[in-house]
C-alpha cells in the first residue's frame, strides 16, 4: 500500500497537500500510459490522508482492471468477439446438421408416419419459409458472437443452416427404412472451428469482472480459480466451453479425485469453478448448455456437526483469556490490538474475520444513539451495507476508547499502510492480519480441530439459538441470507430494533479480565523443536 508524500514542487495552496503515487502494473501500463500515477488526497492533513489513501488506492485498482476489461470486450462492451470465419459457418452447418437428425432419429416413425420427413426435405416454397429462415440465421449468429451479426455472414448463412436442415430430415427420412448409414456430406464438412466458441479463459475473465465478485480479477475468487481453470484448459486440451460435454465434466471430475484431492476440493473448487464460469456464458446466452450442471461428488457431507465447525466453550475461553495476555514487545501495536480485539468482536457480531480486520475507525461510528460496526458494501461478502451494533461488554472493555485513538493517528483500526511492503490486491494488509491471527490461534493456543477464524461466526449462531433473538434480525446482522422468505427483506432494520435484539446475546464469562496481566512467559525451543515447527509449517502450507 503506498504512502501519503509531499511533492517537492509543489507551491501556492498545493504546497502542503498530501498525494498518492502508485505504480501501475506492467500489465496495465499500454492501457493507462503511464508507469506512475499521481493522484491528489485532497488534504493537508496526515491521518486524514492516511485514512483517504486505502480508499483512493482501490478506486485507482479498479479503474485499471475495468480498461483492461473493455479493451477484451470490444468497443461496444459486449464481450470478447472472436470473428466466424468461412470454416467457421461450414462448421456451424456441420453442427446444425447433427443436432436435428440425433433428435429424431432414435424414433422415426414407420410408413406414413415417416413421409413427415421426406415432406419436410421439400417444403421450401412455404411464403414464410424464407422469413423464419432468415430470423433463424440472425439468432444462431448472435449467439455465437454475443452481438447482432453482419448482413452479409447472416445472407451466407442462410443456405448453409437450410442444407443442413434438409440433410437431417433426409437422414431420420432413411432410418425409417432401416438405412442408419453416415450422411457422406458430413465427411467432407470442418469439424473443427479456426477458433473457440466460447473462449474459456476469456469467459472467467468475464466472470471475475462481475460487479458481485470481490476484487474482480486480481480478487481472491480469480486469484484462487484462475489455476483451476488453466488446469482444466490443460488437461481437456482445447480452449472452446461450447465443445465441453457432460460427459466430459464427469471425466474431469474423475481424474481429480484420481489425483488424490478431497472430494469436498473437488465439488467446491474443481468443479465450481467451471460451472460458474459456464452459468454466466449461459445467462449471458453464449452457450446452449451448462455441461457441469448437476454433475455430483459422493462421499462428501452436506455439513458437519457443529461442534466441529464452531468452538467449543473451553477453546472459546482459551482463546479470549489469551487476548489480554501481555503480548511480545516484538510485535506492531497494529498486530497487539488484532490480538486483544478481533476475537471479542468476532464472537459479539458474527461477523467475517475479514470485515472486521478491514475496519477503519470512521466505520465505528454513533447512530440514533446507539454504537455501531458499519460493515462497508466493499468489505462485505454480498456487497451489501450493513450495521452492527456494537454490544455492551465490548464498550465495558473500553474498545470505543481504542477506536478513538486509532482515529486521532488517522489509521485503520488493525493494520498500518506504512508498514506495506508492496504485494498485490489480492493480498491486501488486513487480510495478512486474518492469517496472522490464524496462525496464533493454531500454532501458538494449539488449537487445530477448528477453523481459526470463522470459528467465532459458527459458535455466535450456536449461542444464538439458545437466546429469544429473532432469526430474521440475526440473519441480518451475520451477513446470511434470511430463510424466513421474501417477507423478512421488507422494511428498514432500525438500529434500535437492532441494539435491542444484541442485548439478548449473553456475555462471555471469562476471569482474565478481571486480573492484571501476566508478565510475558518467554520459552526457549530446542532445535528439535524449531525443525519440527518447521516440518510443520511447511506440510500446512503444502496441504492449503
Amino acid at each position: 500500500m503506498p504512502t501519503p508524500f509531499r511533492p517537492k514542487k509543489a507551491s501556492g495552496k498545493e504546497q502542503n497537500v498530501y498525494w498518492i503515487r502508485k505504480k501501475v502494473p506492467a500489465r496495465y501500463r499500454a492501457l493507462v500510459g503511464q508507469t506512475e500515477v499521481w493522484k491528489s488526497l485532497k488534504t493537508t492533513d496526515r491521518r486524514t490522508a492516511n485514512a483517504r489513501i486505502v480508499a483512493v488506492s482501490e478506486d485507482l485498482e479498479r479503474e485499471w482492471a475495468r480498461l483492461a476489461l473493455e479493451a477484451k470486450r470490444g468497443p461496444d462492451g459486449r464481450g470478447p468477439v472472436a470473428p466466424l470465419t468461412h470454416q467457421d459457418l461450414f462448421a456451424i452447418q456441420r453442427e446444425t446438421h447433427i443436432r436435428i437428425r440425433d433428435a429424431h432419429i432414435a424414433e422415426p416413425g414407420t410408413g406414413f408416419g415417416a413421409l413427415r420427413w421426406l415432406a419436410l426435405t421439400e417444403n421450401q416454397d412455404d411464403p414464410g419459409a424464407e422469413e423464419a429462415l432468415d430470423q433463424w440465421a440472425r439468432e444462431v449468429l448472435t449467439r455465437e458472437l454475443g452481438e447482432p451479426p453482419a448482413e452479409a455472414q447472416v445472407e451466407k448463412l442462410k443456405p448453409l443452416l437450410a442444407e443442413a436442415r434438409k440433410g437431417a430430415y433426409g437422414d431420420v427420412f432413411r432410418a425409417s427404412t432401416g438405412d442408419f448409414e453416415e450422411n457422406k456430406k458430413l465427411g467432407k464438412l470442418p469439424k473443427e472451428r479456426t477458433k473457440p466458441k466460447v473462449d474459456i479463459m476469456e469467459a472467467f475473465e468475464l466472470y471475475c469482472s462481475q460487479p458481485r465478485i470481490k476484487g474482480g480479477l486480481d480478487g481472491p475468487t480469480a486469484k484462487r480459480w484462475r489455476p483451476v481453470i488453466e488446469r482444466f484448459v490443460e488437461w481437456i486440451k482445447h480452449r472452446d466451453l461450447a465443445r465441453v460435454t457432460p460427459q466430459d465434466a464427469v471425466r474431469w471430475r474423475d481424474y481429480m479425485i484420481s489425483q488424490g484431492i478431497a472430494p469436498k476440493a473437488v465439488r467446491d473448487v474443481w468443479l465450481a469453478a467451471p460451472r460458474s464460469v459456464a452459468t454466466h456464458m449461459l445467462n449471458a446466452l453464449r452457450l446452449e448448455v451448462n455441461p457441469f450442471a448437476g454433475i455430483k461428488v459422493e462421499g462428501v457431507k452436506a455439513w458437519k456437526e457443529d461442534d466441529e465447525r464452531g468452538f467449543d466453550p473451553e477453546q472459546a475461553l482459551k482463546i479470549l483469556s489469551a487476548t489480554v495476555a501481555t503480548p511480545s514487545h516484538l510485535m506492531s501495536a497494529e498486530m497487539r490490538a488484532a490480538r486483544r480485539w478481533v476475537p471479542w468482536v468476532c464472537a459479539y457480531t458474527g461477523a467475517r474475520v475479514n470485515e472486521i480486520t478491514s475496519l477503519l475507525p470512521s466505520d465505528v461510528q454513533p447512530i440514533l444513539g446507539h454504537w455501531c460496526f458499519v460493515l462497508r458494501p466493499e468489505i462485505t461478502k454480498g456487497k451489501r451495507l450493513r450495521r452492527v451494533p456494537v454490544h455492551k461488554h465490548l464498550r465495558d472493555q473500553e474498545f470505543l476508547v481504542y477506536v478513538e485513538q486509532r482515529r486521532k493517528l488517522g489509521k485503520p483500526l488493525f493494520y498500518d499502510p506504512v508498514r506495506a511492503r508492496g504485494g498485490k490486491g489480492a493480498n491486501p494488509q488486513w487480510q495478512k492480519v486474518a492469517e496472522r491471527l490464524g496462525e496464533w490461534v493454531r500454532d501458538t493456543l494449539k488449537i487445530t480441530d477448528v477453523q481459526p477464524n470463522h470459528g467465532w461466526r459458527h459458535l455466535w449462531r450456536e449461542i444464538v439459538r439458545g437466546t429469544k433473538m429473532k432469526p430474521e434480525l440475526c440473519d441480518y446482522m451475520c451477513g446470511h441470507e434470511s430463510k424466513s422468505g421474501t417477507g423478512a427483506r421488507y422494511g428498514k432494520r432500525k438500529v434500535p430494533v437492532l441494539a435491542k435484539e444484541l442485548a439478548l446475546f449473553p456475555r462471555f464469562k471469562v476471569p482474565a479480565l478481571n486480573r492484571p496481566p501476566a508478565p510475558l512467559k518467554r520459552t526457549r525451543r530446542s532445535p528439535q523443536q524449531i525443525a519440527a515447527d518447521k516440518a510443520e509449517r511447511a506440510a500446512r502450507r503444502a496441504a492449503a
